[in-house]
C-alpha cells in the first residue's frame, strides 16, 4: 500500500520533470533537432524518444505544422533503420508505410516550407544506405528530387548560407547521384563543393571524394560538422541574455 501511494505521489513529479512545451521564441527545429539527430547519429534511443515526445505534444495542437511533420518523418526513418538492423521485416514495412504518409502530409501542409525538402529529402538519402535492395533506388531518386528543390527555392540566399548548410546539401546530392549511377552529376556537385567551400571541412571531403571510384560507405553519407550556433542551450542562453538586457 505504501509503495503504491509513493508511486502515485511521484507521478506528478515525473510528468513535470520534462517540459514538452516548446518555448514561444524557439523554432521547432531548435526544439527537437538535437534529440532526433542524437538518435540518427549516435543511436541514442533516450534522446530520440525525448524528441518524439516533444513532437507528439506539439503536433497535438499543431497537426498540420509542416516542419514538425518532417521531423516526425525523420524519427520514423530511425525506427525503420533500427527494424532493419534487428531483422524485423514486419516493423520495417510498417515504418516505411508510416514514413510515406508523413512525407506526403508534410509537403501538402506547406509546399513552400524549404525545411521539409531538406529534412525529408536528406532523410530519404540517408535511409537508402540501410534499406533492402528493392527500396534503395527509389529512396535515392525521390530524396534527390526533393533535395534539389532547396537551392532553387532559396535562390540567391543559398550562396550566402554557412558552409555546413551548403556542404551537407551538395554532399547528400552527390552521394545520391553516385548511388544512382549518375557519375556526371556527382562529379559536378563535388567540383562545386570543392570550389565554393574552400577552407572548410567540405573542401577536404570533396578533395577525397575526387579520388574515389564510388561513394559507398556509411561514413561518406554522414554529417561532418555540427550546428553549434543553433544548439538548443546556445539559443536559450542568447534569448535569456536578450531578455535580461531589456
Amino acid at each position: 500500500m505504501r509503495r503504491t501511494l509513493l508511486g502515485l505521489l511521484a507521478v506528478p513529479f515525473l510528468l513535470t520533470a520534462e517540459s514538452l512545451d516548446k518555448p514561444e521564441k524557439l523554432t521547432i527545429h531548435t526544439w527537437v533537432r538535437e534529440d532526433i539527430f542524437a538518435g540518427w547519429m549516435a543511436k541514442d534511443a533516450e534522446a530520440l524518444a525525448r524528441g518524439e515526445r516533444k513532437l507528439e505534444h506539439f503536433l497535438a495542437s499543431n497537426p498540420t505544422h509542416s516542419s514538425a511533420l518532417a521531423w516526425k518523418f525523420l524519427a520514423t526513418q530511425y525506427h525503420l533503420r533500427d527494424a532493419i538492423a534487428k531483422g524485423n521485416k514486419a516493423e520495417y514495412q510498417k515504418r516505411l508505410a508510416e514514413s510515406k504518409v508523413l512525407r506526403e502530409k508534410a509537403i501538402a501542409a506547406n509546399p513552400n516550407d524549404v525545411a521539409v525538402y531538406i529534412i525529408v529529402g536528406g532523410g530519404m538519402i540517408m535511409s537508402a544506405y540501410y534499406v533492402p535492395e528493392e527500396d534503395k533506388q527509389w529512396l535515392y531518386r525521390d530524396g534527390r528530387e526533393l533535395l534539389r528543390k532547396v537551392p532553387v527555392m532559396q535562390g540567391a540566399a543559398f550562396d550566402k548560407l554557412p558552409p555546413h548548410m551548403r556542404g551537407e546539401t551538395w554532399s547528400l546530392l552527390a552521394y545520391a547521384s553516385d548511388r544512382l549511377g549518375d557519375k556526371e552529376d556527382r562529379d559536378a556537385l563535388i567540383d562545386t563543393m570543392f570550389t565554393k567551400l574552400q577552407g572548410s571541412p567540405y573542401e577536404s571531403r570533396a578533395k577525397r571524394w575526387k579520388t574515389l571510384p564510388a561513394l559507398n560507405s556509411e561514413t561518406d553519407n554522414m554529417c561532418i560538422t555540427c550546428h553549434e550556433p543553433g544548439r538548443l542551450k546556445n539559443v536559450q542562453a542568447r534569448l535569456s541574455a536578450s531578455s535580461a538586457a531589456k
